[in-house]
């Protein structure tokens, strides 16, 4: 076997590790860690434009993570993205072959400092004049980061980055970004 071959092998089991960290990362996230009253109910199927949220009195009501993703990596050459099979209704991702994958989870009802996976490698800061929270190494991945931004009242956007070939400060620099990019379209807080 060349060695471009076993290269091409690598360099895709690092990706399948990758992906599977940034899956298990949106697993942990929105785990539940509380009951609610009700009915239960179905929630509404995912149409066309992707991941939304499906909750209507809440403040990401109807909004696509997977829109929102695709405006805030316009014209970076990452395909259309899809939703994540991590939480297809709430979490969309695109990967752009040679670099990494870009995820956008919105989540209604959880705390932007809530659920942190590595405390001790965080930083707390602003995205726009928003309250975040930067996790380096997520899932102790080294070339993986995330931002979650807080939505008012009690919601947040998170911005994961796991970059094929690069370190956390690649990551987190990119994933800084995209959060930049996505907080405009993030409902007011109110």
């Amino acid at each position: 076997m060349s060695v471009f071959a076993v290269h091409g092998v690598v360099g895709r089991t690092r990706r399948l590790y990758q992906l599977a960290g940034l899956a298990a990362l949106t697993l942990i996230l929105t785990a539940c860690d509380s009951s609610v009253g009700g009915n239960p109910s179905p929630e509404p199927s995912v149409g066309s434009s992707g991941a939304t949220a499906p909750l209507s009195n809440t403040p990401l009501a109807g909004m696509s993570s997977c829109k929102a993703l695709d405006q805030a990596i316009a014209g970076q050459g990452f395909p259309a993205s899809k939703p994540s099979i991590a939480d297809l209704e709430h979490a969309c991702d695109a990967l752009k072959a040679g670099y990494g994958d870009i995820g956008l989870n919105l989540q209604d009802g959880q705390s932007y400092d809530s659920d942190l996976i590595n405390p001790v490698s965080t930083k707390t800061g602003n995205v726009g004049h928003r309250r975040a929270i930067l996790e380096l190494q997520t899932n102790h991945q080294s070339g993986a980061c995330a931002v979650s931004i807080e939505i008012k009242p009690k919601s947040r956007a998170i911005v994961l980055a796991v970059l094929s070939s690069a370190g956390p400060d690649e990551a987190c620099a990119e994933a800084r970004k995209v959060a930049e990019a996505v907080e405009p379209l993030l409902p007011a807080n109110t």
